[in-house]
């Protein structure tokens, strides 16, 4: 079904980097959003105020339509009401990152969906919230609501539906890498999950008579729609703060550049996103130290050309010359090598280097070190040393340590 209306809505639908095509995805899954949500506030509205009018002529209290509202169902209508704008502001994100750069903003304005994304999560949760405190109330109070069987039947087409937007949302999103379409597939996959334990809940007020459950299915509902929310504030946060590479972009590019004879090795790789299509690239490429220069940077200059019109993306490459085929120097980065991998099977170094003295040897050298307690600077510096210790050559090490990106 994505594929079918791609084909039929958008043109040139398979060639997801270009951003006008990527704007008309966002755009087709937005209106897809405003017209099915609007539908099911509609339907869940009206089933609502019909319960609450039945329950007002029967009652004798003198209570108002408003005060008898089942709020399990009205909460449920609200957190597609808050879906609908979530599909508003997703639109005007779309469009907005769609704007070409300009001296302002020189790398683009597609962070803009992340900011859209953001937005709507702050939406969702104050909504959580609220819905949470009036089904509190109504729990306090004991109010008492029965649903009837066209209401269940509204309810079971609610889930269905957003099943459906949670299949389509989650197509497009995976066809553009939209983090935040991929965001409302999850909230609606957790909406259908809230619906239908609405329709449990009206299920067992019909045929059970537990009329005392709506207060509670809205806790249960505010409770989804809360961690919905935050799993939103999650995905649409983390790419402003700093993620860490994207990997498939990572492995080819470094895969095409060590395809290249002259590359002896590839390390501090760094994919900066300024957006789901804006990436700019920096690595080091190593090469061999006794290779003239000229020649050198002739070879990186094409690679960095090759790069950059495959995958379309900036790419800066800085050239680190090594010793190659010094057979001393093989011997002690195999050495290292097999030290560093006794203490992590995955742990690197790139940048190695071996410089005599009259007194002492220098191996410099850089390694990666993992986000992890146990592996310290001073435990792998310790480790070299008493491997190295009792020789004949005083060896020292000069380490820089990196993260991983």
């Amino acid at each position: 079904m994505v594929t079918f209306l791609r084909k039929l809505f958008i043109k040139n639908y398979e060639n997801v980097n270009d951003e006008h095509v990527r704007m008309e995805h966002g755009r087709l899954a937005a209106w897809f959003g405003i017209i099915s949500n609007l539908i099911l506030v509609a339907m869940k509205l009206t089933v609502a105020f019909i319960i609450a009018g039945r329950l007002a002529s029967v009652s004798s209290s003198g209570a108002t339509i408003l005060s008898l509202l089942p709020m399990a169902l009205v909460g449920d209508a609200i957190n597609n009401l808050s879906d609908m704008a979530s599909s508003i502001v997703t639109l005007v994100g779309f469009k907005i990152s769609s704007k070409p750069a300009d001296k302002e903003h020189p790398f683009g304005h597609e962070r803009i969906e992340y900011i859209a994304g953001l937005v709507v999560s702050s939406i969702v949760i104050i909504l959580a919230v609220e819905l949470f405190r009036d089904s509190l109330e109504k729990i306090i109070a004991e109010s008492r609501v029965t649903y009837d069987l066209i209401t269940i039947i509204i309810l079971a087409v609610s889930v269905l539906i957003k099943l459906l937007q949670a299949y389509f949302n989650y197509g497009m999103g995976k066809a553009i890498n939209s983090e935040a379409l991929k965001a409302t597939a999850l909230d609606s996959t957790t909406d259908s999950i809230a619906t239908f334990s609405v329709m449990i809940s009206g299920i067992l007020s019909l045929y059970v008579g537990w009329d005392f459950l709506d207060g509670y299915m809205g806790i249960v509902v505010a409770l989804f729609v809360l961690y919905s929310g935050i799993k939103m504030v999650k995905s649409t946060a983390d790419p402003l703060i700093g993620e860490s590479n994207n990997k498939e972009i990572e492995f080819e590019v470094v895969h095409d550049v060590l395809s290249h004879k002259d590359v002896k090795g590839v390390h501090d790789v760094i994919v900066h996103s300024y957006g789901p299509t804006k990436y700019f690239v920096s690595l080091h490429a190593e090469v061999d130290q006794n290779m003239a220069m000229v020649d050198a940077h002739d070879i990186i200059d094409n690679i960095e050309e090759e790069i950059r019109h495959k995958y379309h993306v900036e790419i800066t490459i800085h050239m680190d010359p090594i010793a190659v085929g010094d057979p001393e120097v093989d011997k002690l980065k195999a050495e290292v090598k097999d030290e560093l991998r006794a203490i992590a099977h995955d742990l690197t170094f790139h940048d190695f280097r071996v410089v005599k003295g009259p007194t002492h040897t220098n191996v410099i050298f850089d390694v990666v070190l993992p986000y992890d307690e146990k592996i310290t600077e001073q435990l792998i510096l310790q480790r070299l040393q008493d491997h190295f210790s009792g020789r004949p050559t005083k060896y020292y090490f000069v380490i820089h340590f990196d993260r991983p990106f």
